[in-house]
């Protein structure tokens, strides 16, 4: 069990600091919009409280601790709760975990060895030595479907973010296409996010394949949901970072292709090579998905 000490007067319980949720008592402590519920009534924080309360122990004493984490997501260096956690860490020789789910794709921090950064938007080119990948928590809507042979691509978001030339290309193409375009993040056009939010599940469950593309960031939320769903992506490479991609062959989990390829040619030569392991693929895709993205799972990882 890994001891943890935060300073829990600023606790701020959000997406980035599930490690701390074993101080919960319920979820009913938390406001999770509909939106954020499957369809068996789980949320995407759906029994992390007892997972947390498994791995880790939260202390009172940071001499006890095997490591600290920020009580809230990381603002900046200059922060005051930064401060006095960097101080103390760097006196006692803790390690100090912070975690940045944002847009930002700038350095957050410095490169020391006191400190761990799980971040969202960042580029493998310029990573530091102590900056990792933080996947997207979203709740598990996989209902075990997924046989779907069908050479189909699906996806439904806006196509801002340099995604408008890839859709077309493909929409212009032979290869059967289910596109749903919306305004803008988080369909601004629908007024009930519940629905919005189904209609986008639904688009990747009904398709074999999603494209995926970073957006204001430099990652894809929509990756995590392709892999969550058992589905195979087609991610345009833009130096992005994934979670301990140590364990896995990230070339195994779908079509990956740099901006200049010829993405319909990528993605039949991939379909006539794979057509026979599809099956296969979209299975290891959820185990992936559940080892390693999944709120249990990264936080297995971290331990």
């Amino acid at each position: 069990m890994i001891r943890v000490y935060t300073l829990k007067q600023h606790v701020r319980f959000a997406p980035e600091t599930i490690i701390l949720f074993g101080m919960l008592e319920n979820l009913n402590q938390l406001t999770i919009p509909d939106f954020h519920y499957n369809k068996m009534g789980h949320s995407r924080f759906h029994n992390i409280i007892d997972t947390c309360k498994r791995m880790f122990k939260y202390v009172d004493d940071i001499t006890d601790c095997d490591i600290c984490v920020m009580p809230y997501k990381f603002i900046d260096i200059n922060d005051p709760t930064f401060m006095i956690l960097f101080e103390v860490c760097s006196r006692f020789n803790k390690p100090l975990y912070i975690f940045y789910n944002d847009d930002n794709d700038k350095p957050i921090a410095p490169d020391s060895k006191i400190i761990k950064i799980f971040r969202t938007s960042f580029y493998k080119s310029t990573k530091q030595s102590n900056e990792y990948a933080l996947p997207t928590i979203d709740a598990d809507h996989f209902d075990g479907y997924l046989e779907n042979p069908e050479l189909t691509i699906g996806f439904c978001g806006a196509h801002h973010h340099n995604r408008f030339r890839f859709l077309q290309t493909l929409n212009e193409s032979d290869i059967k296409t289910n596109f749903i375009i919306r305004g803008g993040f988080w369909a601004p056009e629908i007024n009930d996010k519940k629905l919005a939010k189904t209609e986008y599940m639904s688009n990747i469950r009904e398709n074999l394949f999603t494209f995926c593309y970073r957006g204001a960031g430099n990652f894809s939320y929509r990756f995590y949901d392709v892999m969550m769903m058992g589905r195979i992506p087609i991610l345009v490479n833009t130096d992005c970072v994934f979670p301990f991609e140590d364990k896995y062959d990230m070339n195994e989990i779908g079509i990956i292709i740099n901006e200049n390829d010829d993405i319909v040619q990528s993605v039949k030569d991939y379909y006539i090579k794979n057509k026979d392991r599809l099956y296969e693929i979209q299975k290891n895709n959820r185990i992936i998905w559940e080892k390693y993205y999944s709120p249990h799972g990264f936080l297995s990882n971290i331990v």
